[in-house]
């Protein structure tokens, strides 16, 4: 019996190795805009147009503002999808005219990360015109790996994926758009966050299975001695 409770020990203590416990703190700085339009870089250009912040035949473009305030600052007349930020307020979002140049950076921002370490990057975006015709189709990255592209609609949604640092102590984050469509794409996005505490999936595999080792030796009946 010892010896068993020994092995179970041993084996939970090879599945739990690596696997985070609890998320760690937000590392991006003002991923909710609150400070305004500071803390990231941009391939977008600043507005300052008026009277509309946003208006026909400019693309690329993008304005700091509070959520409520993004329909009345475009003169399209169609941005009305959505009138406060993903938690309901009206906090600042990050609105844009999309790009019509390939690869051309919305946001980023660069961090430093521990290595060996599992990181979730996360962010929320909605289609702020029409939603008929032509979304944004966002690809985010870090140090150039791609996450899962996310084609936005009418309403604010959340997109995380999990990225594994390695021998990386620097992390550079980012969000394209792959829409190159002058007319409609016209986006908000906002809560961008990276932070660490998910197993990789390499980790969750692992302890799949020693949870099932284990199952199995709890099961075996004992050795009877003659």
């Amino acid at each position: 019996m010892l010896l068993r409770l020994s092995a179970i020990a041993s084996a939970i203590a090879v599945v739990t190795s690596g696997a985070s416990a609890s998320a760690g703190p937000n590392l991006v700085v003002n991923g909710d805009f609150s400070a305004g339009n500071s803390g990231f870089s941009t391939g977008y250009a600043l507005t300052t147009m008026t009277p509309y912040l946003f208006q026909n035949g400019v693309h690329g473009i993008y304005a700091i503002e509070p959520a409520g305030s993004v329909a009345a600052s475009s003169a399209y007349g169609d941005w009305t999808n959505v009138s406060t930020d993903p938690s309901g307020g009206n906090g600042n979002v990050y609105a844009a005219d999309g790009a019509t140049n390939a690869n051309t950076t919305i946001w980023s921002e660069t961090v430093s990360v521990t290595p060996n370490t599992d990181y979730v990057f996360s962010y929320y975006g909605v289609e702020i015109s029409n939603a008929c015709c032509s979304n944004a189709t966002f690809v985010p990255s870090v140090n150039g790996v791609n996450g899962p592209t996310f084609d936005t609609d009418a309403s604010w949604q959340n997109s995380a994926f999990v990225w594994y640092s390695g021998s990386s102590t620097t992390a550079t984050l980012a969000l394209t758009d792959t829409n190159l469509s002058g007319p409609f794409n016209d986006f908000l996005v906002d809560d961008f966050s990276f932070s660490s505490g998910v197993p990789e999936p390499a980790s969750w595999a692992m302890m799949l299975i020693g949870v099932a080792g284990l199952g199995a030796m709890m099961r075996r009946p004992g050795r009877r001695l003659a």
